[in-house]
C-alpha cells in the first residue's frame, strides 16, 4: 500500500497543474458535503443547539463550495494566496520565536522560518501562475511522504515481528 501511495505522489509531482486542479474540485466538493451535513445537523439540534449557528456555518460551506465547484480557476488562486499566507506568517513566527527564546536547536527552527517566509513570499509573489503549481506540489510531496512513512512503518513492524518470533 505504501508503495502504491508512493508512486501516486510521484504522479501527482509530473502533473502538477492537474494535481491542482483535481485538489480545488475535491474540496469545493467536500465543502458542500460539509454544508449538507451541516444544514441538516442544524434541523436535527433546533430544539436543543444553536440552530442558526448550525444552520448559517452550513449555508456559507455551501455557497463556498458551490462557487469554488463553478469557478475552480478562481478557488485555485484563493487556495494559493491562502497557502502562500500560512507559509508567510508561520514562517515569520517561528523565526521570531526561535530568536526571542534561543531554545536547543533553535537555529534549525530559524533556519525552517527562513524558507517557509521565502516559500510564502516566492508563491505570492508569482501569483497568479504560481497557483498552477504550488498547491499541486504540496500535495503530490504529501502523498508522496505518506507513502514513504508507510512503508518504513511496515519495515519497522516487520522488524518488531521477526524479533517477537526469534
Amino acid at each position: 500500500m505504501g508503495l502504491l501511495i508512493a508512486l501516486l505522489g510521484i504522479v501527482a509531482l509530473g502533473a502538477v497543474v492537474l494535481t491542482s486542479f483535481l485538489s480545488v474540485i475535491f474540496y469545493g466538493a467536500m465543502l458542500v458535503a460539509a454544508g449538507i451535513f451541516e444544514v441538516v445537523h442544524a434541523f436535527r439540534v433546533r430544539k436543543t443547539g444553536p440552530f442558526l449557528l448550525f444552520l448559517l456555518g452550513g449555508i456559507l460551506s455551501l455557497v463556498v463550495g458551490a462557487l469554488v465547484l463553478a469557478r475552480p480557476g478562481a478557488g485555485l488562486v484563493a487556495l494559493t494566496l491562502l497557502m502562500a499566507g500560512y507559509f508567510f506568517a508561520s514562517g515569520l513566527f517561528r523565526s521570531i520565536t526561535s530568536l526571542a527564546d534561543r531554545y536547543t536547536g533553535w537555529g534549525w527552527d530559524f533556519a525552517y522560518g527562513i524558507v517557509s517566509v521565502a516559500l510564502g513570499a516566492i508563491i505570492f509573489a508569482q501569483l497568479p501562475y504560481s497557483s498552477l503549481w504550488a498547491l499541486g506540489v504540496v500535495v503530490g510531496v504529501e502523498i508522496l511522504a505518506r507513502g514513504v512513512s508507510l512503508m518504513a512503518g511496515s519495515l519497522a513492524v516487520r522488524g518488531a515481528m521477526r524479533k517477537l518470533h526469534a
